[in-house]
């Protein structure tokens, strides 16, 4: 308490400093106009009125030098962070943090166990290694904003000038529109997904898969996961290779993707130029990918019935057909929006769903495949398992009865997280422990360093068998969150593991995969909008059918 009173006497001492400085230098600038202003211009001191101009602004100069040090004196006394890394001479550091390298979030976490301050070519990023500490911002908290979409991916922050908060399913917390867009687009998972359309529609993606003797691991399942997150999106547009339209529109989404993913110093230049320019590389890219979908919307928008007085051509309006895919359930809540959504508003949600989900998806099964690899021995216990129990084809709902295949999923997802940080950013100054944090500094929860802490034993070994039987019951509490926190988790976040798991064992059922060339290690990844590993090809080699 005594520390809280000096400091909060030091502040109001600075902010008086500054309201004297900032009268001092008016007293002295209008004292100094006043003398120029009395001066006798016709007595022949001609020469001298080039140097009062100088002086008059170099004085002018030294007053707002003096004003703006005080303000700066006053903002850090008044803004109290957590210790870490945060000069500007670490810059190195902030730019590996943002380039790859999980190392610098395990020697982070080893050095500031708790709670850090990072200094990064984005701002400052308090990163939270404690679990306590991230439950209390990520779930306690509601007055931050989900800051998930990089810097290249516009929709969010550029796509309509004043709508960002509201474009897009990135809202602020409790924001309106966020409630009923997050509660439809569960229900609609639960109610017309699962057990309905889900099933078919993965297994046709896994028979269209081209999972040739040699493929590209990240093209391959990037591929697949935006043919499925289209298909589930706008179920009325036909997604197959023989479509143009859509191939180039696939295309043209693993561009950004790449963008995303590059993992050179020219990308963290191109970074730190986005973030003051506002320019980027892929901007037109990403709004050809929207206009692709505003046509989508607008040709199903010919299906809607419409009031006949509608005459505004950014009106939508309900739909009675409900449950065909995420866009029906999206339109379904158009008259409980507020602001109302528009087409530009559907659009944007739309390539968030069908973007995040298809880099997600690709993580996930990128990581997978090389771990299968890595460990073929593993790999071969879940094939045995898959055969075993006939699962030939893709069904939600027995999924979990492979539960080898299950526990070596989430074995995978805990030493590579598909996001290894989860970075939210406050909305407006406020008062944490014994913090004062200024608005929009970023909050990173550290999720390898989660998945990685000494609740686990030996957490650096891949150990497939700690997921299992008896072990299951030892795993700690609160150290393992592969999908993100609470309210802000994924919307399908209670099938994901039965998914990827159905999606392994499919896999494995019907292929034997080896590596063509080196492999990365596991410790490896670049950071875009997820956790990858570098670029590697497989080949794999299709397994005769059990009769």
């Amino acid at each position: 308490m005594a520390a809280e009173n000096i400091t909060e006497k030091v502040v109001e001492k600075v902010e008086l400093a500054a309201e004297v400085g900032v009268k001092a230098a008016n007293i002295v600038a209008n004292a100094f106009e006043k003398t120029i202003a009395d001066t006798d211009h016709s007595s022949g001191a001609e020469e001298d009125t080039l140097w009062n101009y100088f002086t008059s602004f170099g004085i002018h100069i030294a007053m707002v030098i003096i004003v703006l040090l005080l303000k700066w004196q006053y903002d850090r006394n008044r803004y109290r962070y957590p210790k870490g890394p945060r000069d500007w001479r670490n810059i190195k550091d902030a730019i590996s943090f943002h380039r790859k390298k999980r190392e610098n979030l395990l020697v982070l976490a080893n050095d500031y166990p708790d709670i850090c301050t990072v200094m990064t070519h984005s701002g400052r990023l308090v990163l939270l290694n404690d679990v306590t500490l991230i439950n209390e911002i990520f779930i306690g908290r509601a007055d931050l904003v989900s800051n998930k979409v990089d810097g290249y991916l516009e929709n969010q922050l550029r796509y309509k000038d004043g709508k960002h908060i509201r474009t897009g399913i990135v809202f602020r917390h409790q924001d309106h529109n966020s409630r009923i867009i997050h509660k439809a687009l569960v229900h609609h998972i639960d109610a017309n997904l699962v057990g309905k359309r889900l099933d078919s529609a993965v297994q046709e993606q896994l028979k269209n898969m081209r999972v040739s003797e040699n493929f590209d691991v990240r093209r391959t399942t990037f591929y697949f996961a935006t043919r499925l997150l289209t298909s589930l999106s706008c179920s009325s547009i036909t997604v197959s290779n023989e479509d143009k339209t859509f191939e180039l529109f696939q295309q043209n989404l693993y561009k950004i993707s790449k963008a995303i993913h590059a993992d050179t110093f020219e990308k963290s230049a191109k970074t730190i130029l986005t973030q003051l320019t506002g320019l980027s590389e892929t901007l037109d890219i990403n709004e050809n990918v929207l206009d692709y979908i505003k046509t989508w919307t607008e040709h199903r928008r010919g299906e809607i019935n419409r009031p006949e007085n509608a005459g505004d051509e950014q009106t939508v309006t309900s739909t009675t057909k409900i449950g065909n895919d995420f866009l029906d359930s999206l339109l379904a809540v158009i008259d409980e929006s507020s602001p109302r959504f528009d087409e530009d508003d559907m659009a944007a949600c739309i390539l968030d769903i069908i973007m995040h989900g298809s880099e997600m998806l690709k993580g996930a099964l990128s990581w997978l495949l090389l771990y299968v690899v890595k460990y073929p021995e593993e790999a071969d216990t879940c094939r045995r398992e898959a055969r075993d129990k006939n699962y030939y084809q893709f069904n939600l709902s027995s999924a979990e009865s492979l539960t080898h295949t299950q526990a070596f999923v989430k074995e995978v997802l805990r030493l590579s997280p598909v996001v290894p940080v989860v970075i939210h950013s406050t909305l407006q100054d406020f008062k944490w422990r014994k913090f004062h944090i200024q608005k929009r500094t970023q909050f990173g929860a550290n999720i390898v360093a989660l998945h990685h802490s000494a609740a686990w034993k030996e957490p650096n070994t891949f150990d497939v068998a700690r997921w299992l039987g008896e072990n299951a019951s030892a795993i700690p509490t609160n150290s393992y969150s592969p999908f993100g926190f609470g309210p802000r988790a994924c919307v399908a976040e209670k099938y994901l593991f039965n998914l990827l798991t159905g999606i392994l064992g499919v896999l494995l059922y019907h292929n034997d995969f080896e590596k063509t060339g080196a492999l990365p290690e596991p410790t490896e990844g670049t950071f875009g909008l997820a956790n990858l590993p570098p670029k590697f090809s497989l080949k794999a080699t299709p397994l005769s059918t059990r009769s």
